[in-house]
């Protein structure tokens, strides 16, 4: 098979001195029509050892690895020198031994998986296939060379083999499964930022490489692997939690998945959180009544700077999410309340209904085609073509024209809020005159300005 190799890496390898070989996910994917990805380089020597053309850039990334970023011609290619690794007990991530070397097998063999272990001379097109990568690939099977010592020299493998297996479509070798499911308690020695990236890229998995419900499967392989506690703790054992049969054909994990499966890209890590409160309230009531609450508080903490240390925003936002999940779930919240939430959550309003839908359908009771058109929806777009104001300041009255007329202190910002849900309900009031009559009508009657 000829592997298409940038002219730019052919100039960098023409000049190195050394063979260099692309490595990693660019060879995998070339080999299995998997499409493109970025390209990986090693070779025998250090980075700053090549010789390099002129007009290439080295910056180490990591000194100890020999971890270096290379750039040429307008990309960026990252090299890693040939090396043999040991790692303490445990399974953490980083190396406590480092060795370099000449030996492109021994290279191999420190690698994750066999597809992963495949190298391509930059020159010449030669390709190196010292540990069985190729044959598994057309057998679209992950395997690791040596399992055990794989997944116990680094804990993030394991989930690292739950992701490439979903991105992929490829099943697990029997032999590695095993090890990883032996091996599962190494998570726990990784860091919360490394396990939330895996865990974002699995829920993404599907628009990988294209592989239909890839997210999904992702997901299982985390559960078949025993990955689970290590992630999201508060939904070990929910596959062991029913729910009422009336309504849902899932237990609350299998439930849970099956909404991450159903919810767009944007909602999937609230899809994954929503019923996180289940279990809590199913060991304490016996019940799910009010389960978002406490999914909300959970939601903050595992996605929060103790566990997987997401962003504030993204954890705000989620947190919104699985708080307002069960919002009108009967359909009979007033008008004029339902106004006030699509105010308050206009932002989330499209990502929140989505939300719904994944959940309802979820369930198994019903289709996507089965679910009618969303009543927050229609009343949010409704609003929107009355000219409801969202904010105070779509207001046709100020802050500073209320104080004029004498307003002071904390009654500045009670009227305006009291103008504002007015307006809301009724967007025709919203017209200066009639607001300032308000107004003064009240200051008025009140003794308190």
């Amino acid at each position: 098979m000829d592997i298409f190799i940038p002219e730019a890496v052919k100039r960098l390898a023409a000049a190195a001195g050394t063979p260099i070989y692309l490595v990693g996910g660019c060879v995998r994917n070339a080999f299995g029509n998997l499409g493109d990805t970025d390209v990986d380089l090693c070779g025998p020597l250090i980075a700053t050892a090549l010789n390099l053309p002129r007009g290439a850039r080295v910056k180490i990334v990591n000194y100890r690895l020999g971890t270096a970023l290379i750039s040429f011609m307008g990309g960026n290619y990252e090299y890693t020198p040939f090396r043999l690794e040991k790692y303490a007990e445990g399974g953490g991530h980083t190396p406590v031994e480092v060795k370099f070397t000449t030996s492109l097998e021994a290279d191999a063999m420190r690698r994750d998986f066999t597809v992963n272990s495949i190298y391509v001379n930059a020159s010449t097109g030669e390709v190196k296939d010292p540990v069985g990568g190729i044959a598994d690939i057309e057998r679209k099977v992950l395997r690791s060379y040596s399992p055990e010592r794989t997944f116990a020299s680094d804990g993030l493998r394991l989930l690292r083999l739950a992701r490439i297996a979903a991105e992929t479509g490829y099943k697990i070798d029997g032999a590695t499964a095993r090890a990883a499911i032996a091996a599962a308690e190494n998570l726990k020695d990784i860091s919360g930022e490394r396990k939330r990236d895996e865990l974002e890229k699995i829920l993404h998995a599907d628009q990988k490489y294209g592989v239909a419900d890839a997210h999904y499967r992702g997901l299982k392989l985390m559960c078949k692997l025993g990955l689970l506690p290590y992630i999201l703790e508060p939904l070990d054992g929910a596959d062991s939690v029913p729910q009422n049969p009336e309504y849902h054909e899932y237990d609350v994990l299998e439930h849970t998945l099956r909404t991450v499966k159903a919810a767009p890209p944007s909602v999937r890590l609230a899809a994954l959180m929503h019923d996180i409160g289940k279990p809590y309230c199913y060991r304490l009531y016996g019940n799910f009544h009010g389960h978002e609450t406490p999914g909300e508080v959970i939601t903050r903490d595992i996605l929060g700077q103790r566990y997987l240390r997401y962003p504030k925003e993204t954890v705000e936002r989620v947190a919104a999410l699985v708080a307002n999940h069960m919002y009108d779930a009967a359909g009979n919240t007033r008008e004029g309340k339902l106004r006030m939430f699509i105010v308050k959550h206009f932002d989330m309003i499209d990502d929140l209904v989505a939300l719904i839908k994944a959940d309802k359908i979820a369930t198994g009771k019903v289709s996507a085609e089965d679910i009618g058109p969303s009543r927050i929806l229609q009343l949010r777009d409704k609003m929107l073509e009355e000219g409801v104001p969202f904010t105070l300041s779509d207001l046709d009255i100020s802050g500073a024209d209320v104080t004029d007329m004498g307003y002071e202190g904390p009654a500045v910002g009670e009227i305006l809020e009291d103008i504002f849900g007015k307006c809301v309900a009724n967007p025709k009031l919203n017209n200066r005159e009639w607001l300032m009559a308000y107004a003064q009508k009240r200051l008025d009657k009140s003794p308190r300005k």
